[in-house]
């Protein structure tokens, strides 16, 4: 899904440079539209959590750099050899426009949304006009056949889900290495008396009850286990508009831990992937372990830097489909092999053995490569 990049790696040992969870060169981690589902006529802000390796001890940066981000988005199913690539060019405005017109859509905004960090896009499309097209598929698109869509198999499916319709958003981030290209699917309201999906609320991440900030004010402990909590209210999992049983009124929320050095999990608990499942009576899955995790911190010779960068990002999902809710947070400590006065009464001890070894599994989103974030393209 991924251009090739060169590696950008930080004072990690190479031996795990490849590890998902670590930090060590541009990637992006992922897209957020904000409101997650704009109504007819709204408009939503993209923007996209990029991660750079800060620049070198020395003052020079001499890694990859981004140089620019181009946005599109498409309202066909993407191509199925390559998710990046949508049936109709950015560029194509005539067939755009004639695939819109035979709908009776006027005013949608042009495939191509230009440049910047971040991009807007508009809600051109009635909920009815979508939720018919979620229900008769390319029979109610008489405009299809010309905007070069795979319709010779007569099997155009748009996989709209129980939160609604999905267009795909492509961003293609340049950097001095490459272009890398990701895709976010938006899902727009098929019914208007269902309460479009927020997206998740994080208000930051704790050490010691201590909020992390950009500075590194908060000492940390080298070769330590350190108790990490995600500031995530538990409003963030909403009521579900259309449960999928009656074990799960509330949407399940996924949580990836990413930091520039070390690993997640110990004892059995936390991972690089934590989660609440949606079922309150769950034991296992409950809101209070999702957002906890241990940060094993390596010794001075596993990361040299004086300073680490922590990155969580939470997306809502229902059943394991996503709903297009995505939040991040980040901050960062100040590695030290001893304490300071200020830090030394509630802070974790440090711990004589190794780093526990990640207890995440991998998931599809970064099986095939940790640079970036897929969701499954319409």
């Amino acid at each position: 899904m991924m251009a090739g990049t060169a590696l950008a790696l930080l004072a990690c040992s190479s031996s795990d440079f490849n590890t998902p969870t670590r930090l060590n060169k541009v990637r992006i981690l992922a897209i957020q539209a904000d409101p997650a589902q704009p109504a007819l006529g709204a408009s939503t802000t993209l923007r996209a959590l990029v991660y750079q390796p800060p620049p070198s001890a020395d003052g020079t940066d001499a890694g990859v750099s981004v140089t620019g981000y181009s946005w599109s988005w498409c309202p066909l199913p993407m191509s199925p050899t390559d998710p990046s690539q949508c049936p109709i060019s950015p560029s194509d405005d005539v067939a755009a426009n004639q695939l819109f017109a035979s709908l009776g859509i006027t005013g949608a905004p042009p495939l191509d949304l230009g440049p910047g960090e971040t991009a807007t896009f508009t809600n051109p499309f009635p909920a009815a006009l979508l939720a018919n097209v979620c229900s008769n598929g390319a029979a109610a698109l008489p405009g299809l056949a010309g905007s070069g869509a795979p319709t010779a198999t007569g099997s155009v499916s748009f996989k709209c889900t129980n939160t609604g319709f999905p267009i795909t958003v492509v961003l293609v981030v340049h950097t001095t290495a490459g272009d890398l290209p990701a895709v976010f699917n938006v899902y727009l309201p098929t019914n208007d008396s269902i309460a479009p999906n927020l997206n998740p609320v994080v208000n930051g991440i704790k050490i010691s009850g201590h909020q992390l900030d950009q500075a590194g004010t908060q000492e940390v402990l080298r070769n330590a286990n350190v108790p990490v909590v995600l500031d995530l209210p538990e409003s963030s999992a909403e009521p579900l508009p259309i449960p999928l049983d009656s074990n799960h009124p509330f949407e399940q929320l996924d949580i990836s831990w990413y930091a520039e050095c070390g690993d997640f999990g110990g004892d059995g608990l936390g991972g690089r992937r934590t989660g609440y499942s949606g079922d309150p009576n769950d034991p296992i899955s409950t809101f209070p372990l999702a957002v906890q995790n241990t940060w094993n911190i390596p010794k001075l010779e596993g990361y040299a830097p004086a300073y680490a960068r922590i990155t969580v990002v939470v997306r809502d999902n229902q059943g394991g489909i996503s709903r297009g809710g995505v939040a991040w947070t980040t901050g960062v400590v100040h590695l030290v092999d001893v304490l300071s006065d200020a830090g030394a009464s509630d802070a974790p001890e440090a711990d004589s053995g190794e780093p526990t070894p990640d207890a995440g599994a991998l998931d599809s989103e970064e099986a095939g490569s940790a640079d970036a974030i897929q969701e499954s393209a319409p």
